[in-house]
């Protein structure tokens, strides 16, 4: 059994048990759920109930008495774990609504969010009109995991545009209606983002409290403002290109990305940048600027994809 239906099947016990309950009991009641062996099964509950607290989730335990005396037992207190009354006032509940009505997340979670504060969804209270939806994020079922990850601190290992990654998630953000994950990549030993609905198969996870985010973290500040630097699904086999630029646009490009993407000038004076690749779409409108003032030296593949781009145009003129 996957950790996760094993975790959620934890939690729910233990917001539904009316005492506290033993480990035993735990193991009786999740029977099948937890390794046989009883030190591995104990080990399997230890990781679980971390997993949970990391997430804010409040375990009481108290030693019991009786004849159960010397044992420890857990319990959820419903009152600690759900949200009470929050009281909105009235223009604070009509911005909850807006928000939830104008952007989709793929599922009715922000909807059920709303009956659990007591606003009804739908069209505002006084007549007007419900608010248009302007952003529908989709819910990739990987979501869930990567946001445990990051809050408990987990090393995450994935396949990304047929290649092994091993990232320590910093941050996750939505843009232009899609999850990017922002995280050194230990492979490169870089800050790399990768859009969420391009990981490749599962996302295996590590240890709780593996390393620290960098104090100051902000992740919607390093996220990159260059499309070209944002990744999509095409893998030319390098991040960064070499573009050697006419002369006559050497000063539009330097404006751009500065003396430091500078990697060496001809006697011409044309000029070989560095321009980054990841998002080859967006790599590819930013050429066609230059239209033939501008050639792309390397990396191989994605010369060649240019090659055939351009003839294909040149096809259909």
């Amino acid at each position: 059994m996957h950790q996760l239906e094993r975790v959620t099947n934890l939690l729910t016990l233990l917001l539904s048990a009316r005492r506290h309950v033993t480990f035993d009991e735990i193991r009786n009641e999740l029977r099948g759920q937890y390794p046989e062996n009883l030190v591995a099964a104990r080990a399997a509950f230890e990781r679980d109930k971390s997993l949970l607290r990391d997430e804010g989730v409040p375990i009481d335990s108290v030693v019991l008495g009786g004849d159960q005396a010397g044992t420890t037992g857990y319990r959820i207190l419903r009152s600690e774990y759900e949200l009470g009354d929050i009281d909105l006032e009235p223009d604070e509940a009509a911005a909850l609504r807006v928000a939830v009505s104008t952007i989709r997340m793929g599922q009715t979670w922000g909807v059920e969010a709303l009956w659990k504060v007591d606003i009804e969804p739908g069209p505002a209270r006084d007549g007007g009109a419900a608010p248009v939806v302007v952003a529908n994020l989709p819910v990739d079922p990987r979501l869930p995991l990567l946001h445990r990850s990051l809050a408990s601190r987990c090393e995450v290992s994935f396949d990304y545009n047929g290649k092994s990654r091993e990232v320590r998630p910093f941050g996750l953000l939505a843009r232009d209606g899609w999850w990017y994950l922002v995280g050194h990549d230990r492979s490169v030993d870089e800050l790399r983002t990768f859009r969420v609905d391009r990981i490749a198969g599962e996302v295996e996870v590590g240890r709780s409290g593996a390393f620290t985010i960098p104090e100051g973290f902000d992740v919607s500040a390093v996220f990159p403002s260059d499309p070209k630097l944002l990744p999509d699904n095409v893998d030319m086999g390098a991040d960064v290109a070499e573009v050697l630029v006419d002369a006559s646009d050497v000063g539009v490009v330097m404006a751009q990305y500065g003396a430091g993407a500078v990697v060496s000038e001809r006697a011409d004076g044309s000029t070989v940048f560095a321009i980054p690749c990841s998002n080859v779409r967006a790599f590819d409108q930013w050429l066609l600027g230059f239209v033939d003032r501008a050639e792309v030296l390397s990396p191989p593949l994605l010369r060649q994809h240019v090659v055939d781009w351009l003839e294909s145009i040149g096809a259909r003129a």
